[in-house]
């Protein structure tokens, strides 16, 4: 049964260090554990799109730097960009915040070559006619966004293009990224964490029918769910770190992985630890009990014995005097006859 009043920073802490827990964990109601992977995954998503929202604008700030140092003549027009060139336009730096910028207002639409370009970076933006496209390796799929959605405004000159990004209407674009990012990125956390939580489950079933402890499936996807606590913790400073930092760990969904695994054993050996031990006190709370049973009935059992000798001992007096008596008798008709 859940501990009486194990709120749920209580639980992450609990599931991280306490594996003696993790048998109330599988023995609760399998809504709360629901309840907790929905929380659990709604705060590491807000993190992260709070994180991906905040790189989005740097990104931002640092294209419009670029524009205004780098670019000569553009404007935007009935939600057309318009910018002087002869050719699509391919700036490379690997040492720059932003690796590729591509600039084609002859296009109207995404070149596929441009995406395949831009991938082999870590986050590259093109510009295209009716839309720019921000593709990142923190993203699951590039986004795009029409000119129109962003301003309704024709822009005759670059200072305006400028004046645009400080606009109301850019924190507008913020919100949208961050509302786009957070749901897509909820729906795929949440169904990994169930598939993940499944699996373990799976595994943590087979392993406690090896061990020779019988749980039902809902006990091990419950111990599934808490043992991707660290895991998941884990995972949001990583990404935290790579996106910020650009630091990569090539192995590390591997390490993610074990560690939930290694929870999952170690948190079905305590239990069959606990159910051990439980049933050796059990025994020996039993023995006991015989043995205080077996005192109480001693001086029972001494009495008894006691009576039982003192009545052979009376049933033998009785019969010797008896027996006296009879010989008593058959010597006193030979005393009167002398």
């Amino acid at each position: 049964m859940e501990e009486k009043g194990m709120g749920f920073f209580k639980k992450i802490w609990t599931s991280i260090k306490d594996f003696e827990k993790y048998e109330e964990f599988a023995a609760e109601k399998l809504s709360k554990a629901i309840k907790y992977i929905l929380l659990i995954t709604l705060i590491f998503t807000t993190i992260i799109s709070i994180a991906y929202t905040y790189k989005f604008h740097t990104v931002i700030q640092d294209v419009k730097e670029y524009i205004s140092a780098n670019f000569e003549e553009l404007s935007l027009k009935e939600g057309k960009l318009n910018v002087k060139q002869d050719s699509p336009i391919i700036i490379e730096n690997e040492n720059a915040v932003i690796p590729i910028i591509v600039v084609d207002t002859l296009s109207d639409s995404v070149r596929d070559e441009y995406l395949d370009k831009v991938k082999l970076y870590n986050s590259g933006i093109i510009f295209l006619s009716d839309r720019v496209v921000v593709e990142s390796n923190l993203l699951q799929e590039e986004q795009s966004m029409t000119y129109s959605s962003i301003t309704s405004s024709e822009i005759a000159n670059k200072d305006e293009f400028i004046k645009l990004f400080a606009d109301s209407n850019i924190y507008y674009v913020y919100l949208t990224f961050f509302i786009t990012i957070f749901i897509y990125l909820y729906i795929v956390y949440l169904a990994t964490n169930f598939v993940d939580a499944f699996v373990l489950g799976v595994l943590g079933y087979l392993f406690s029918r090896v061990v020779r402890l019988r749980l039902r499936f809902k006990a091990t996807f419950n111990i599934g769910i808490y043992a991707l606590t660290l895991p998941i913790i884990l995972n949001l400073i990583y990404a935290m770190v790579n996106t910020f930092t650009g630091f990569t760990i090539e192995y590390f969904q591997w390490m993610y992985t074990t560690i939930s695994y290694i929870y999952v054993a170690v948190a079905i050996l305590m239990i069959k630890t606990e159910i051990t031990n439980q049933k050796i006190q059990l025994m020996r709370l039993e023995q006991i009990q015989r043995e205080i049973k077996e005192q109480e009935q001693e001086p029972e059992k001494e009495e008894k014995e006691e009576k039982k000798e003192d009545k052979k001992e009376k049933e033998n007096g009785e019969e010797k005097e008896k027996k006296d008596k009879q010989d008593g008798d058959k010597e006193a008709p030979e005393g009167s006859n002398a």
